[in-house]
């Protein structure tokens, strides 16, 4: 599909060929339409101007060839699946003007190893990343109060997450199949960890919640195999054996509180852990205390 001059927002009419393999986005667009560029098999390179504010909805998804997008600042908002699917691109800078990063943005970008986020940025929507199977390590900046459901996951490369201190809940699935994932610096405010939020974390060997941590859903750190150490803080209101199920090393959990707190908490029974070949383990707990 070609664009015509409503669709690209830049009164220049672009074509999928061989000659348009570098495009540059003409000074004065301020928003590029939904599915302008989508599916250009030619594409390589897109520079975008000072005066974008906008990029819309799948606007370069789907371009296969694409490798370097040259964002300027002033871009205000991604949209939806901008360039989902661009399986070529392998890095990404977004501008600091930029606050909103929509769903499934940057999705499938296979290739994608490195991305710097805008130190503005307040909202990254759900599936924004996930199955980025190349990227290793990413900073949500303190700016960010809103990550979505499964914004990383299937992110089978990342090792390092360090999350805005501003973020109080870990959405559903956020990092779910993050097989390589081994360091997690949570946020300060931390309330909540919603379900399946580090299901399969394969990799991730010890965690500390921090002091404000009050929820931990279902299946929460379910199989996370080599989870071996877990800090929970004595503010915690509820605890289900399910949290940990397929927890084979999980052996210490260190309880912020009293042992009666802890078997309140527990109703009364051990913990149990249900490893993956069945066998019910018993983590050792060791109780704090801290006021």
């Amino acid at each position: 599909m070609s664009m015509n001059e409503y669709e690209n927002g830049s009164g220049v009419h672009f074509d999928d060929t061989s000659e348009n393999k570098e495009v540059t986005i003409p000074e004065g667009t301020v928003e590029i339409y939904e599915n302008a560029f989508r599916g250009f098999e030619h594409l390589e390179c897109v520079k975008l101007p000072r005066s974008l504010r906008r990029i819309g909805a799948c606007a370069f998804a789907e371009c296969k060839n694409l490798k370097k997008v040259d964002m300027a600042f002033g871009i205000y908002e991604i949209g939806d699946e901008a360039f989902s699917s661009c399986s070529s691109l392998c890095e990404i800078t977004v501008p600091d003007s930029c606050k909103i990063i929509g769903e499934g943005a940057f999705e499938a970008c296979a290739a994608l190893t490195r991305v710097k986020l805008s130190e503005s940025i307040t909202e990254i929507g759900p599936c924004a990343f996930s199955f980025c199977f190349n990227l290793t390590d990413i900073t949500v900046p303190d700016s960010c109060v809103s990550v979505d459901f499964s914004a990383f996951s299937s992110c089978f490369s990342l090792e390092g997450v360090k999350l805005s201190e501003n973020i109080s809940v870990l959405a559903e699935s956020l990092f779910e199949s993050c097989r390589s994932l081994k360091y997690i610096e949570m946020p300060t405010k931390l309330v909540k960890i919603s379900r399946r939020a580090f299901k399969g974390c394969s990799s991730l060997s010890s965690v500390i919640l921090p002091f404000g941590t009050e929820t931990i859903e279902l299946d929460a750190f379910a199989d996370c195999a080599s989870l071996a150490r877990i800090a929970v803080p004595r503010g915690i209101k509820e605890l289900d054996d399910e949290v940990f199920g397929g927890c084979d090393a999980l052996t210490d959990i260190s309880f912020g509180g009293t042992r009666e707190r802890w078997e309140s908490l527990c109703h009364g029974r051990a913990l149990t852990i249900q490893r993956s070949d069945l066998k019910v383990t018993t983590p050792k707990v060791t109780f704090m205390n801290i006021e």
